[in-house]
């Protein structure tokens, strides 16, 4: 039992060191974007079969609604990896056994559109604008079973906006929260040219 707790202890310390670098490299400028193009149908499914454990373990539904004919987008495959890492892992935190994690992906105009959807604890309308500030925690995650840094939906603002996307987030208390990325398939505006991205701290 010991061994299991320093286990755990040891690898929420690791993620937060690689929280913190990621987050001094998107804004210092040094976080490098190489574009390629990739399947987005293919990598969404392979993050849902690394979290399918997680989810199932905490009694969460994980379920993928892909548009069948996606076109290939040029982005940074690993970057765009993590996105969904951080936006997935978080909706299965906050989602309560017998609750629902949904994935989905579709073509709108030039944009890749992913969204994820959960059925969870859901966060105040106060605690919307502040989201995705380094650190920050709403205040409807005060439960303390579940464990973070605030730094993870920093990350993914950052990396989509290397990619010149876009980030929504909508959400009800008790009813939910859904994320939406845009991206542009053609990778149009992508910096990938290293250049400092300011967040809100």
């Amino acid at each position: 039992e010991y061994a299991k707790l320093i286990n755990e202890s040891g690898r929420h310390l690791l993620a937060v060191v690689d929280g913190i670098l990621d987050m001094s490299k998107i804004e210092s400028g040094n976080f490098a974007i190489t574009p390629e193009l990739f399947a987005p149908g293919q990598a969404i499914v392979s993050c849902c079969d690394i979290l399918a454990l997680n989810a199932q373990e905490a009694g969460v539904a994980l379920v993928t609604r892909i548009v069948p004919g996606l076109p290939g987008i040029v982005a940074d495959r690993s970057a765009f990896s993590q996105i969904l890492f951080n936006l997935v892992s978080n909706a299965i935190k906050f989602t309560p056994r017998h609750g629902k994690v949904t994935v989905s992906a579709a073509r709108d105009g030039a944009y890749l559109v992913v969204g994820v959807e959960d059925t969870g604890i859901g966060i105040g309308e106060d605690d919307l604008p502040r989201l995705g500030e380094a650190f920050f925690q709403a205040r409807a995650s005060y439960d303390r079973r579940h464990d973070g840094t605030g730094l993870g939906l920093s990350i993914v603002k950052g990396l989509v906006s290397l990619h010149d996307g876009e980030l929504a987030i909508s959400s009800r208390i008790g009813r939910g929260t859904r994320v939406k990325v845009r991206l542009p398939i053609e990778g149009e505006g992508m910096r990938t040219v290293v250049a400092p991205v300011k967040l809100k701290s």
